[in-house]
């Protein structure tokens, strides 16, 4: 077949899927136009932030259809608004496989249904839907579609703030488009890569796993590739056109002759010891349309629904009951496949007599003991295939009793999930015991009068900063240079928490999501072939730190945080900054990884250098996660640091009068001197004024040399020269340099002792 009969992975659907794709995008993105309406400006701001308030700003978590909210959501918004919505749904459905073309048009015209003058679907884009689609998008496209759309509604917006020419430039080169996405911080990595997809399908592969993308760069690059580059999208293309070259046209990568050139072998879980007890969670509250809950509670018994899966044993081997699951599940995706393993798996062979098992339903959590090894029945309705003899406790609790994390983790998708973390947690709520309380999650120690002395502050202003953590867990410490932000930081961490839960890291350019959390790294040359593995960053290794012990506090300090691109760096991990109780999926995840959620026992201290004018870089979504507390040099406590630390030392107060009189003549707020550059025992107690005039030669007047760079109206060493200074406060303690400010004295670098760690 030619290339215009089939497309990216020789699908069928990909040219109409492809042609419809970017058709909208260039409409919606590029300009105010509608893909239903052509001429219309549907995608317009105003219609944009009409649907912000209406759907993102008030999201309807609650039970219900998803059409049924949405049509509330909507109700009173203007036609033009409902089609707007209509279009955003056809981008997020248009190119998944794992839903039937019908569905996709009827719920498309179900949002058209809901203007007072709704729009026709034109033939091409009826026919494009009806296509089917080209990739499989797992649970993402039907769990979290609200969560999705919400993002094309960012994007958008985005999209619509940026000038002409960079806006022109993103839609018309792949890399720039990519970097205006990583611009919206987002937990939602499949739309994302799905977006990429459908704005450049001939660069972006319709691989919305990001782990099946390292691992297909991975598994292919030492026959197509060569050594591969830090960036997978690039090194994907790269294959992905040596690949067409080599055959002659498309591939489909997931075929199975593709599939065992590039999948690694997965190393088999550690299987729980039936001498341990585990606890699982069981979803049966919707299982083709049945909730099964009330039914295994009369007959005593669990059961997954298996309505594909051929008779098997509870002594199945593992590798031989994926070939079952590949076969039996053969019209499935990939993704699918590995998932339906993955369950019946842990229902077969990990879950165990004496396992706490609990599931959701109509608001009650529910619990049991399994008392039984698994059996295959051929159920009459294929609702219960696998079955366990389960022993249920009589009363089951509110899902509000449950504590957050433990709710969030409940709440994630799948049918089998390991709940062994939050065992206790769940038999205390089983036998309607209190659960151990767990202070140090809940609770940081009050501000002492020691440590405010020690780091000559306010104890009711360390104690604000006590209380932010307590109530925002991120907190952000920002000012010019020297104003003791980092030693603060760790000062504070190491109160409320041991030394040993402490991490600091300093963000700057060139640092990266893979730096800081996890992602795949070279492992060296195995077999001819480059090896891949994930390795973990500074919060990924605390994050698992925290996760094993819930009752201990850490703490993540981030040095420097606005000098790196924050959503680049932060990637998903932006929405559980503000949304703690979720869970999401990790850009680097594979298809069968649990959700993760970040420990409510890490708190994040960061600083931020307002001399630095990447700072105006900062957005509203740092912003709003983030509480901010100003260490200025002419505000409390700052202003009053230097001074205290004289007093204490038993110093006189010259230098403070000094570094008041060098601020006075600093304009600029955030170019003010701090006072730690001052906080040196050797210049306090030089009578001969060499350290104090090295330190201001080579700290101070650099500093105001940079920020009054360029300005000719300003005489730096003139203004701010040290001897200036001194006759207008007649200060006779420090005399005068008879060397002159620019001969060297015989002061040295060793000159000065140790600045105070301020």
């Amino acid at each position: 077949m030619s290339e215009d009969e089939v497309g990216t992975f020789a699908r069928a659907a990909a040219p109409k899927v492809e042609a419809i794709g970017r058709r909208l995008i260039d409409s919606g993105l590029g300009e105010d136009n509608s893909l239903l309406t052509p001429g219309e400006p549907i995608w317009s701001t105003a219609n944009l932030q009409q649907l912000k308030r209406n759907y993102v700003d008030k999201p309807d978590l609650g039970a219900g259809d998803f059409f049924e909210k949405l049509k509330s959501q909507l109700a009173g918004t203007s036609p033009s608004v409902v089609q707007l919505f209509a279009e955003l749904l056809i981008l997020n459905v248009l190119p998944i496989i794992n839903m039937g073309g019908p569905l996709k048009l009827k719920q498309v015209q179900t949002v058209l249904d809901m203007s007072s003058a709704p729009a026709t679907i034109p033939p091409d884009v009826e026919q494009a839907l009806l296509a089917g689609g080209v990739f499989h998008g797992g649970q993402a496209f039907t769990s979290y579609r609200w969560a999705q759309i919400g993002y094309l509604i960012q994007v958008t917006s985005h999209f619509k703030l940026l000038p002409d020419v960079r806006r022109h430039d993103a839609l018309a080169d792949p890399l720039a488009f990519r970097d205006e996405l990583d611009a919206v911080p987002t937990g939602q990595a499949a739309q994302r890569q799905a977006l990429l997809y459908l704005a450049f399908p001939h660069f972006y592969l319709p691989v919305v796993s990001n782990a099946h993308r390292t691992t297909m760069r991975d598994g292919l690059a030492a026959d197509y590739l060569g050594a591969p580059s830090d960036d997978v999208d690039i090194d994907l293309a790269r294959i992905y056109e040596a690949l067409m070259e080599a055959e002659g046209g498309h591939v489909d990568l997931y075929a199975p002759e593709w599939l065992k050139k590039w999948q690694k072998a997965t190393p088999p879980k550690p299987e729980p010891t039936p001498d341990v007890q585990h606890a699982w969670k069981v979803h049966g509250s919707n299982v083709k349309g049945q909730d099964m809950v009330p039914i295994w509670r009369r007959k005593q018994s669990l059961s997954l629904g298996a309505s594909l899966l051929r008779p098997v044993e509870s002594d199945i081997a593992r590798e031989e009951l994926k070939g079952f699951v590949d076969e039996d599940y053969r019209s499935s995706g990939y993704a699918a496949r590995l998932e339906k393993f993955d369950e019946f798996y842990a229902f077969l062979k990990r879950m165990h007599p004496g396992d706490l098992v609990v599931t959701v339903s109509q608001g009650e959590v529910h619990f049991g003991t399994v008392t039984g090894d698994p059996v295959f029945v051929a159920s009459s309705d294929g609702r219960s295939n696998l079955r366990r003899s389960v022993r249920w406790y009589e009363r089951p609790c509110r899902l509000a009793e449950l504590p957050d994390d433990v709710a969030a983790r409940l709440g994630t998708q799948g049918e089998v999930l390991d709940m062994s973390q939050h065992l206790q947690t769940l038999l205390a709520l089983a036998e309607r015991r209190p659960a151990k309380p767990r202070a140090g999650e809940l609770h940081l120690p009050d501000a002492s009068d020691d440590l405010a002395q020690r780091l000559h502050v306010g104890t009711d202003w360390l104690q604000d900063c006590i209380d932010l953590l307590r109530d925002r867990r991120q907190l952000i410490f920002y000012g010019p240079p020297g104003t003791g932000k980092t030693y603060i930081a760790q000062k504070l961490a190491r109160h409320i928490t041991d030394e040993a839960n402490v991490k600091l890291v300093q963000f700057h350019p060139a640092y990266s999501y893979e730096d800081f959390f996890e992602g795949f790294r070279p492992q060296g040359v195995a077999g001819g072939h480059i090896g891949f593995a994930l390795k973990p960053g500074p919060l990924r290794s605390l994050v698992d730190k925290a996760a094993d012990n819930p009752d201990a506090v850490y703490v993540l300090i981030i040095d420097e945080i606005n000098r790196g691109n924050l959503p680049k760096i932060f990637g998903e991990l932006y929405f559980l900054l503000e949304y703690r109780d979720q869970a999401i999926d990790l850009m680097y995840s594979s298809d069968s990884a649990e959700p993760f959620s970040l420990p409510k026992n890490i708190f994040v201290i960061g600083t931020m250098n307002t001399a630095d004018r990447s700072i105006a870089l900062v957005d509203a979504a740092l912003r709003r996660r983030f509480a901010f507390l100003p260490l200025h040099p002419s505000e409390e406590p700052t202003s009053g640091i230097l001074r205290r630390w004289l007093d204490t030392k038993g110093y006189p107060v010259t230098l403070a009068n000094l570094h008041d009189e060098l601020n006075a003549r600093i304009a600029d707020t955030d170019f003010k001197i701090g006072p730690s550059y001052f906080m040196r025992d050797k210049i306090v107690k030089d009578t001969t004024g060499a350290a104090l005039r090295l330190m201001w030669r080579t700290d101070i007047l650099p500093l105001l040399e940079e920020h009054h760079y360029g300005d000719r109206n300003v005489d730096v060493k003139s203004r701010y020269g040290l001897d200036g200074l001194i006759k207008s406060l007649n200060v006779a303690t420090v005399p005068p340099d008879s060397a002159g400010p620019n001969v060297d004295t015989e002061a040295s670098d060793d000159d000065l002792s140790s600045p105070d760690p301020y």
